[in-house]
Formats: structure tokens, C-alpha cells, sequence
């Protein structure tokens, strides 16, 4: 399958481009890319799997290729790690004409978008996602980060690649918890956008296997809706992407809370979002068949959805997120599959509904 999706910005156009074939690749690599310095930062998972013969195929196009490897997970995306990126791209003579590669999952993503951004006061960069989440989600929209000890994606900025690599051909080395783990955005995407992509959703996992097919319109449709929102909303100036945070205000405490060791991403999301539905449930912005619908579908994608934790952290936690406003927690809460809305939500109600959330006293 080839398509290409473009996110149409006033200062940036730019393209996602879906295919499994490098000719693909370069042809549109090429178009957008001058000269031959090239950075490419990665893990040491997708190091081992990915990096050779990739940097085989862009030498053999005559490209000068420098290479940095960063720790695998959510604990790098840190400062020091991005001051590793700067110090490696200074040693190895990368310039302001010079294009920097993520090669990797949703953390090499967003740690070399912040670098790109501000190395050298930018510098073009271009996405390759070799996970689900990341090819349906982080890689697409600019938002780039780094997190701190209290609290993730704290420093960030939004900057934009100038291209977007979606190889479905990397889904194979992904571990089953990795697939989970992007499957999670996916349905986010169904609950907040479209009932009739929730219902082919849940009848694919019904079925127990969701085949390369289904992957294939399930990352484009994912795809389309995202690059359709940023279009509209590229920096979440009139809180129209702030719906993509479904689940999400949650989910940043949960992994804070937990020191990124516990949870993926994509699991965290997953419990934030039958939190948010709980919530919507409690205010009466949805009813029960909609919040049964939510859990049902996370069920179905085998998401561990039991978690204990101590709500008052949890509230303190939720409030340092980069959506409160002075104090006030703003929520995405649902009305109905594939319709939400933005709303403040105040801590008497928040805390009550995580102690019931998490089943503590405290």
C-alpha cells in the first residue's frame, strides 16, 4: 500500500507518506533534503534491529551519515540525554543545512524534534516511526519534548517535520505488548472522532486478530485524523487538538507517579481514558452505555485497567499538568462515542471520583 496524507499549514506544508517501499522513501526524502549531512538519532533496541541497514540505504545514495544512540524508554527523554544529542551533532560537524532522522518509537520522536528545534536554532528533521503509537500519533503534529523529574513533556516546543516515514514494515519486530501500546491511541481516536471506526475497531478485536490489512486502515484513517486536527489547530490555540488529550491528564500523572517504569505510554492512556469516561459518567456528560462501551473496548484490547494509587497525589499531580490553568484541571471529558468536549472540572469532584477510581481511602 502506498498513500500519502498532507498536513496542509500556513508556514509548513508537509507529508506523511505510507508505503513499505525505500524507493518511495528516497523519492520523497530527496525533494526536500539538499545536502548530504544527515543525523541519525536512535535507540539501542532499534540500534540492533534497524540502524545499519538503514544508514546502508541513505550511504548508497551518497549521504554523509552521523549517528547517535540513546537509551531505550521514557527515561530518555531527558535533559541529559539532549545535552548527549548536542554534544554528539557539535563532534560530528552537523550544521544549520544538516536534516536530523528519528528513527525510533514515540520517545526518539520527541527528543529529536526538541533537538532539531533548538540546535543551532533549528534544523530540519523528518520522522520514522517503528512502533503503532508512534505511527498513528506522536510522530505526526510537531508537538516535541523532554521530560522532568516532576512531570513529563514539562519542556517542549511544537516544530514540525518535514516529512513523515510510516513503514508498516517494522510492525513485525514489534513485541505483542508494543502492538497493545499503539492500539491504545487508536481507540482514543474511535471515542473521540468517529462510532463507525469504533465499531470496526471492536468487531476486529472480536474476531482475535487483526490482520496486516486492518492495520493498513487503521493507521491511515488514525493518520487522517490527526493530520486533519492539526491542520486546523497546529498549536492548540483555540483547544481544538486539546481533544487528542483524552485520556491523557491521567495518564502523565500515572507515569509520573510511577517514574516511567511501570506503565507504557500507551497503558497509561488506556487507564486515563476509563478514568475520563468515569468522570464524564459522574458529571453526566455521557451515560452509562457510553462509559460501558469505553471499558468494553479497552477490555477487549487487554489493558490492565486496575490501579491503585493515592488520589490526593494523584490530584496534586494532575494539576502541574501543562492544561491546568491557574490550579483548575482541565479535563476531555466524553458526551458519546465520537463526541467530546473540553471542560474544567473542580478538585472536590476530581478527588472524589479517583478515590473511586482507585478504590483507596486516601
Amino acid at each position: 500500500m502506498k498513500k500519502i496524507i498532507s498536513i496542509n499549514l500556513k508556514n509548513n506544508k508537509y507529508n506523511i507518506l505510507l508505503s513499505q517501499l525505500d524507493k518511495d522513501f528516497l523519492t520523497a526524502f530527496k525533494k526536500i533534503q539538499k545536502t548530504t549531512s544527515l543525523f541519525i538519532v536512535t535507540d539501542k533496541i532499534v540500534e540492533k534491529l534497524y540502524l545499519q541497514k538503514f544508514s546502508d540505504l541513505l550511504e548508497q545514495q551518497d549521504f554523509n551519515i552521523k549517528t547517535a544512540v540513546i537509551p531505550a524508554g521514557e527515561s530518555g527523554k531527558s535533559i541529559k540525554n539532549l545535552s548527549f544529542l548536542y554534544n554528539k551533532a557539535l563532534e560530528s560537524s552537523i550544521n544549520r543545512k544538516s536534516c536530523a532522522i528519528a528513527l525510533g518509537g514515540g520517545v526518539i520522536g520527541d527528543i529529536t524534534g526538541f533537538f532539531a528545534a533548538t540546535y543551532m536554532r533549528g534544523i530540519n528533521f523528518i520522522q520514522i516511526p517503528t512502533t503503532l503509537l508512534a505511527m498513528t500519533d506522536s510522530s505526526i503534529g510537531g508537538k516535541t519534548a523532554i521530560n522532568t523529574p516532576n512531570g513529563k513533556n514539562i519542556a517542549g516546543v511544537f516544530y514540525q517535520p518535514k516529512l513523515v516515514w510510516i513503514n508498516t514494515a517494522f510492525l513485525s519486530s514489534l513485541p505483542a505488548k508494543h502492538i497493545k501500546n499503539g492500539l491504545s491511541e487508536i481507540i482514543k481516536y474511535a471515542v473521540v472522532f468517529d462510532r463507525k471506526f469504533y465499531n470496526y475497531l471492536l468487531s476486529a478485536l472480536k474476531n482475535g486478530i487483526i490482520s496486516s490489512e486492518n492495520f493498513d486502515y487503521i493507521i491511515s484513517q488514525s493518520c487522517s485524523y490527526k493530520a486533519k486536527i492539526v491542520e486546523k489547530d497546529e498549536k492548540e490555540i483555540t483547544e481544538l487538538r486539546a481533544i487528542l488529550n483524552f485520556g491523557h491528564t491521567f495518564a502523565h500523572a500515572l507515569e509520573t507517579a510511577t517514574k516511567y517504569k511501570k506503565f507504557l505510554h500507551g497503558e497509561a492512556v488506556a487507564i486515563g481514558m476509563l478514568f475520563a469516561a468515569k468522570l464524564s459518567l459522574e458529571l453526566k456528560t455521557c451515560k452509562e452505555k457510553t462509559y460501558k462501551e469505553i471499558k468494553s473496548i479497552l477490555q477487549l484490547s487487554h489493558f490492565n485497567l486496575n490501579v491503585k494509587f493515592n488520589a490526593v497525589q494523584f490530584l496534586s499531580l494532575m494539576k502541574k499538568d501543562k492544561k491546568s490553568v491557574d490550579g483548575n484541571i482541565k479535563f476531555v471529558l466524553t458526551k458519546d462515542i465520537g463526541e467530546v468536549i473540553n471542560s474544567y472540572v473542580k478538585d472536590d469532584i476530581v478527588l472524589d471520583v479517583l478515590k473511586k477510581f482507585s478504590g483507596a481511602t486516601k
